[in-house]
């Protein structure tokens, strides 16, 4: 037999006749292959045992950088949605500046500076490149870590500095959970997470912006705090992440359909506790046994379950036989459920004007949940083009309201790693924005429509 699965939804061709699927259809509701991390069950308090330390796990499985990562590479405007995003947090990047005072107006301005000096040790290890890596891990999951390297100076009594800044890719770092008596974390574990090895694994003191020469290598979490969220942010579009799933499926699915759909005579339904007391099997056989369980070994067992449930009633020896299932009564879903096998009604064009529909509202979803207007992201929802003023108001509005707050954290390393090396300095770190000007505005010999 041959299966093709996307998600929970699939076909199998059995050599006799095909037959879709849909695994985990009701009861819990629908659920991606790997367990959906949802903001009703996804918390930082608790804490993980790895290689004889306490971590904060990211997500319910120490996973939750690879479920986004997934989640984005399978939904076609994914990246290019959060590239938007860094796009416009950096505008024309960093630069230095001094707080002005305008007199006229006793209003605040950045004077922005060029401090030869500054940028000479800056450059020295490509803080350009270090600000927009962090600045990709800061709008995928509303935080970053940093490692910061010091000279070797105060261990011979000579002055300290901070040589360089690091940064460290999301998914290797992980914080420590905090000794009995402290409030925040003051370790950072650093590894392959989710299971890293612990040959590889390395834990660093937390870099404390008061006391900056202390270690020879820290590292600092800095994140945009999410609300009832402990120690560790979680992406802003968290809330989004089955419509992402579903978006992601439709493709791969309609695809399938188009190249299947005429020979497809059966549709197999299973109910989702079904496949929880398989994962929750196969965990307690790898408990006893010692071996590390993972995601693999479910999507291996509902691959042969739904191949052996499709050979039952397929073939000539199966002819004329019925199928005997059993109903339960699930009291969460207030219904019963059970397995169902049910002839195709091939009903193409509802099916695929049903698809379309559930596509744009998945668009829709997934681009309120990153919080960019559907203007600047590039999507056409329901086949509406944007003008161009609309685009232009769109980006004063985000310019306004959606980079202030990024900018603080994301140049925080930065500041303090001014404050360290240069003690009783004005300098500041911003991130440069030029201001657009709608069309009417520009002299004509100036407009981008004359410089084509």
């Amino acid at each position: 037999m041959d299966i093709r699965r996307s998600g929970n939804f699939g076909f199998i061709d059995t050599g006799e006749g095909l037959y879709s699927f849909t695994m985990g259809a009701k009861g819990k509701g629908w659920e991606p292959t790997s367990v959906m991390l949802t903001p009703n069950h996804w918390t930082t308090r608790r804490k993980m045992a790895v290689n004889g330390k306490f971590i904060i796990p990211k997500g319910e499985h120490n996973d939750l950088p690879q479920q986004v990562a997934r989640l984005l590479d399978r939904f076609y405007a994914g990246e290019g949605i959060m590239g938007k995003i860094a796009g416009l947090q950096w505008g024309e990047g960093p630069r230095l500046y001094e707080d002005a005072v305008d007199e006229s107006s006793n209003r605040f301005y950045r004077h922005w500076v060029v401090d030869d000096q500054v940028l000479k040790e800056l450059e020295a290890w490509d803080w350009l490149k270090f600000m927009h890596r962090c600045l990709v891990d800061l709008t995928h999951m509303q935080g970053f870590f940093v490692k910061f390297i010091r000279n070797r100076g105060p261990r011979v009594g000579a002055p300290g500095q901070i040589v360089r800044l690091e940064h460290v890719p999301y998914h290797r770092a992980c914080l420590c959970y905090p000794p009995d008596g402290e409030d925040e974390p003051q370790e950072i574990m650093v590894g392959d997470f989710p299971y890293p090895d612990p040959k590889y694994t390395y834990t660093y003191p937390v870099f404390d912006p008061t006391d900056p020469f202390r270690y020879k290598v820290s590292m600092r979490y800095y994140n945009i705090y999410s609300f009832c969220k402990d120690f560790m942010s979680a992406p802003r579009f968290l809330g989004a992440f089955e419509w992402l799933e579903l978006a992601g499926n439709l493709a791969p699915l309609l695809k399938t359909y188009n190249e299947n759909a005429s020979a497809i005579s059966l549709h197999i339904e299973s109910p989702q506790k079904y496949w929880d007391d398989a994962e929750a099997r196969i965990k307690s056989i790898c408990e006893r046994t010692g071996e590390t369980y993972s995601p693999k070994m479910l999507e291996e067992f509902k691959d042969a379950a739904m191949e052996k449930f499709a050979g039952n009633i397929a073939g000539r020896e199966n002819v004329g036989k019925y199928m005997h299932t059993t109903k339960y009564w699930n009291e969460e879903a207030n219904q019963f459920e059970g397995w169902k096998v049910e002839p195709v009604d091939k009903k193409v064009k509802d099916y695929i004007e049903a698809q379309i529909k559930i596509s744009n509202k998945a668009d829709a979803a997934a681009t309120s949940g990153f919080g960019l207007d559907p203007v600047l992201s590039n999507l056409i929802i329901e086949n509406k083009l944007s003008s161009g003023s609309e685009k232009l108001y769109s980006l004063k509005v985000y310019n306004a309201s959606e980079t202030a707050i990024p900018d603080m954290i994301l140049c925080s390393p930065l500041q303090q790693y001014l404050a360290a090396n240069h003690p009783g300095t004005r300098l500041k770190v911003g991130m440069y924005r030029n201001i657009v000007e709608a069309e009417s505005s520009v002299s004509p010999s100036k407009r981008v429509e004359a410089n084509a």
